[in-house]
């Protein structure tokens, strides 16, 4: 593996935060669109009496809804369900009414048609901005679906399934460009404590030795095993295989820190918008007068840390390195990155941590750095082992800024999948522990070898946080972090799966405007020249700086632990709730790779306290969870289609399992056609690279559609719309 500097999955932007919402005939869900004039309510709603009343919205861009459908006069109804534990309706009217919400910016349903056998749900995210109008046509209500093979092929991977797919393909290979040849992953027949004693006897049998374990989330057991001397990984795979204990053996990876060059300085630096620019772009000295993090520990696996430095000592909990004797980071990266993430706050000297109060664990899985080379390889095997014991530990966070080591021709996504990387966070995350991992750096090819978009390993597992990297354009006020744009880089990876981004710098050639990096500590003890600092001495002193996807990593981390520690510190919060307080929260920049959206912890951790003050402007744009949209179009011939949702100009998420509902066309629309669409690129246009379908049907507004399942292929180069 290797470290992630310079480093993400965007698709066409939804206007507003909507949830497909499940039922029995596929879906249903809402975007909403911006009205232009304000509504006159039309008839009175009743509410509730059950239900606690609300308190009105006071707050400046409070929104009117106006409630429209075909045929008109359906019933309709809003339900707040994160108000109340108990199923309350707060609003009941008909379509022909418009509604204020209560409360303040907070989800709620509104339900068309309630008492139909599949009502029509349009889930909302209130940011109060502005009225808006949501349409149900019910005459034309109609449910399609995508193959499971088409969902999949856009989807992160998942390990059953990833592996077998690897087996039927033909490219599980236990020797080659990112494998490490000197370990196998053994899965076992039986528990851990079945196995633990047969495994080391089945290890001692063929002259070798066990090291670590998994018991991954199904129960089963598995062991990394030392490939003995004189035997190459494959044939002792193979011969693993024949042993009746010995369900499966998995080749490991190696991985790298995936990092640019560091840029060491002699002159100390300031706290100012422009030294730290990144803490301001994400929220985070707003997100500090809620919680400093003290109740929250993030784990850092990356090349060590300087422990010599007294911005980072006083937060670490020592650990040794795995492959080295010490902890002591003679490369930097892990230095810079753990900085970012949690050096010490509040004390007028060095760089402030973006978890502030934050504890940290610091990891060396790699070698020490040389004079001729700080790009030094680790082993799955070790990034393991240091998984397992943060675990142990009682880590809250672990934070990833590597990735796969080596270019994989054009088989990106499967060449970087390790089922022991896999299953060990797997693990991980079942128990609780948030994962956050760096998106890649290699979207422009800037690392060698073939460009590619997707997202690097681990980044790319299922309910690992990736993250992807951002920088800013101050052209039209240079050197100045006011007024700048921020845009996400080039080399940031995107696809399915993105989280969300964080900035990451994108220097050019010789620059040192802060504003284009990442700056924060480098190690006093760097082997490689380049790095070394020409004033050591103290080890504060030492900084450099750093560009990619892995400084952005740290970022998302911290915010993880600062809404652990403010929701009341270990477990109080499901990595799957605090992935969903990020990606809801974090603003929209207005770029097609940006995932959900750029970090923005201070609205974060106000959502989690619900303080409304802290809401102001549109609601950031989204993506659907499957990375796939369906919708409506009548331009055919074109390759840019005209989506005709009235909800949903973005397209119409899919459910998890491929249903979608289109159900808001508007009426007097006439012929339509369906098609499915995955944008690999986010450029709004149908082209090379991305996947469509389209039903074989024609469908017209003003009756059901039987759409039926679609099939995704890869688009080619002339394509035009069905």
């Amino acid at each position: 593996m290797r470290m992630t500097d310079r480093p993400i999955h965007r698709l066409l932007p939804i206007l507003a935060a909507a949830i497909l919402a499940a039922c029995s005939a596929g879906g249903g869900g809402s975007h909403v669109t911006p009205a232009t004039r304000t509504p006159t309510p039309t008839a009175t709603p009743t509410t509730n009496p059950q239900c606690t009343a609300l308190s009105p919205q006071t707050l400046a861009g409070s929104s009117v809804y106006t409630l429209t459908s075909n045929p008109t006069g359906l019933a309709v109804q809003r339900n707040d369900p994160t108000v109340t534990t108990a199923t309350c309706t707060y609003f009941s009217g008909t379509t022909s009414t418009t509604d204020t919400p209560q409360n303040g910016p907070h989800p709620w349903n509104y339900v068309f048609a309630p008492a139909q056998a599949s009502p029509y749900i349009v889930s909302i995210a209130q940011q109060f901005n502005g009225n808006h109008t949501l349409f149900y046509n019910q005459a034309g209500d109609s449910t399609g679906a995508i193959t499971v093979s088409s969902l999949q092929s856009v989807r992160r991977s998942s390990g059953a399934a990833r592996s077998v797919n690897e087996i039927q393909r033909g490219i599980r290979r236990f020797n080659g460009p990112g494998i490490d040849a000197t370990n196998v992953l053994v899965r076992y027949r039986g528990t851990a404590a079945q196995m633990r004693v047969r495994s080391q006897q089945i290890a001692a049998s063929e002259g070798t030795t066990s090291g670590s374990e998994i018991t991954t989330v199904g129960g089963t057991y598995e062991r990394f095993v030392r490939v003995p001397a004189a035997t190459d990984a494959t044939s002792f795979a193979a011969k693993l295989r024949t042993q009746s204990d010995v369900a499966d053996v998995f080749p490991v990876h190696n991985r790298i820190p995936l990092g640019r060059p560091a840029l060491p300085v002699n002159d100390l630096h300031m706290q100012n918008t422009v030294d730290q620019w990144y803490l301001f772009a994400d929220g985070f000295p707003n997100a500090w007068s809620y919680n400093l993090g003290a109740s929250a520990k993030i784990a850092i696996i990356d090349t060590g840390v300087d422990l010599t430095n007294t911005d980072l000592s006083a937060k670490i909990d020592f650990s040794k390195g795995y492959q080295t004797t010490t902890a002591q980071d003679t490369n930097g990266h892990g230095t810079n990155v753990s900085g970012i993430a949690g050096s010490l706050t509040n004390n007028s000297t060095g760089f402030a941590g973006a978890g502030y109060n934050v504890r940290l664990f610091a990891y060396n899985i790699f070698p020490d750095a040389t004079a001729t080379s700080d790009q030094q390889t680790a082993t799955v095997a070790d990034e393991v082992t240091a998984i397992n014991d943060a675990v142990a530990r009682g880590a809250d966070v672990i934070s990833l800024s590597l990735g796969a080591a080596q270019d994989y021709g054009t088989d990106f996504n499967s060449a970087g999948f390790d089922q022991g990387e896999h299953d060990a966070l797997e693990a991980a995350i079942t128990s609780g522990v948030v994962v956050v991992a760096a998106a890649g750096n290699n979207a422009d090819g800037g690392e060698g070898g073939l460009p590619h978009t997707v997202l690097d390993y681990p980044a790319a597992y299922d309910n690992v946080i990736s993250v992807g990297a951002t920088s800013l354009h101050d052209t039209a006020n240079p050197g100045q972090f006011t007024g700048a744009t921020e845009y996400v880089a080039p080399y940031s990876q995107y696809g399915p799966g993105l989280g969300v981004v964080a900035p990451g710098g994108d220097p050019g050639s010789n620059d040192k405007n802060p504003l284009h990096w990442v700056w924060n500590y480098s190690t006093s003890t760097a082997k490689l020249p380049a790095d070394q600092c020409t004033t050591p001495s103290p080890p504060t002193s030492c900084t450099a700086f750093f560009a990619g996807t892995s400084q952005a990593t740290p970022q998302v981390g911290a915010a993880a632990a600062l809404l652990i520690s403010a929701a009341g510190g270990h477990h109080s919060l499901t990595p799957a709730r605090v992935a969903q307080l990020i990606d809801d929260t974090a603003d929209n920049i207005g770029d097609p790779h940006q995932g959900h959206g750029r970090l923005n912890i201070y609205k974060a951790i106000a959502l989690l306290f619900s303080d409304t003050g802290a809401y102001s402007g549109p609601v950031a744009q989204k993506t659907s969870p499957t990375q796939v949209v369906a919708f409506a179009y009548s331009n055919s011939g074109a390759n840019k289609p005209v989506i005709l949702d009235a909800n949903y100009p973005g397209g119409v998420p899919l459910d998890a399992s491929g249903n979608f509902r289109i159900g808001d066309v508007p009426a007097a629309t006439g012929n339509y056609r369906v098609g499915v669409w995955y944008d690999a690129n986010g450029d709004g246009v149908i082209n090379a690279g991305d996947q469509f379908g389209v039903a074989a049907v024609t469908c017209n507004s003003s009756s059901k559609c039987t759409i039926g399942t679609i099939t995704m292929s890869t688009v080619t180069a002339g394509f035009t719309l069905p």
